[in-house]
């Protein structure tokens, strides 16, 4: 890149950072226009990678210790809302990986290669790729506590604009897949922090990339949990996408067992 693209891609960030204190009819238009590139990410063929890293400290952790999780997708496909992909664990020096499908609101899942699945409801099963729920980041862009402006950045696919989005407490509380009422709702909001990261690539403001930033502790363990989860999404010819013929319907903590 020339350093004259440089200097100008820099003075364009530079605007849009400057800008401060956002109308709400701003914040509001923005906000349809990302929903708008969800929606049509979550329709047309797509295909996605995904890198999520998972860190669990606290409850009946040891003191001082924590448990490392990073997750990988690297052949995604998603159409018409549903996705099937890959999905690669490494903790240490252990990896497995997982055949899954979502689709109707649910999960399932496989052993690599493997002959039988199981399926459990999805929305329990969301800490696993926040980034990927589309649908819920829709939901969360378009009821957002805040949406900043856009500030010019680059990606897989090209430049982008990216903006951050603040979830209200009800999406936060579905994006860590952590469902709490009354006195532990108000306990967990207390330690819960998050912010949804939308990249829409120009010319055409389609989606690109989205990325997930979240952290909380589970009122019910005492576990706190900081996730980082991200998809690098490209347009693509994705055939349909069949559900299992048959699964085990399974409790979520039983799904990757």
């Amino acid at each position: 890149m020339s350093r004259i693209a440089v200097l100008l891609l820099a003075a364009l960030a530079l605007a849009a950072c400057g800008s401060t204190g956002r109308p709400q009819a701003d914040q509001d238009r923005d906000g349809r226009q990302l929903a708008s590139a969800l929606q049509t990410a979550m329709g047309e063929g797509s295909a996605f990678k995904l890198d999520q890293q998972l860190v669990l400290t606290g409850g009946d952790i040891p003191s001082g210790k924590e448990i490392a999780v990073h997750a990988t997708v690297s052949d995604g496909m998603l159409r018409n809302g549903t996705a099937r992909f890959s999905y690669r664990i490494t903790q240490g020096k252990q990896t497995v990986t997982y055949d899954m499908l979502v689709s109707g609101g649910r999960l399932f899942v496989r052993h690599h290669g493997g002959s039988g699945w199981k399926v459990t409801p999805l929305p329990a099963a969301t800490s696993l790729f926040p980034a990927l729920r589309l649908d819920l980041v829709r939901e969360t862009v378009l009821l957002a506590s805040a949406v900043s402006t856009g500030t010019v950045t680059h990606v897989d696919a090209g430049f982008a604009r990216k903006y951050a989005v603040r979830p209200a407490p009800d999406q936060l509380e579905e994006l860590e897949s952590v469902p709490v009422q009354g006195q532990a709702e108000t306990q967990f909001l207390k330690t819960a922090t998050a912010e949804v990261d939308v990249f829409l690539v120009y010319p055409g403001d389609r989606l690109g990339r989205v990325e997930v930033h979240l952290s909380g502790t589970d009122p019910s363990s005492g576990i706190r949990q900081q996730v980082q989860s991200s998809i690098d999404v490209r347009t693509a010819k994705v055939a349909t996408i069949q559900e299992p013929g048959s699964a085990q319907p399974v409790s979520p903590g039983d799904v990757l067992s």
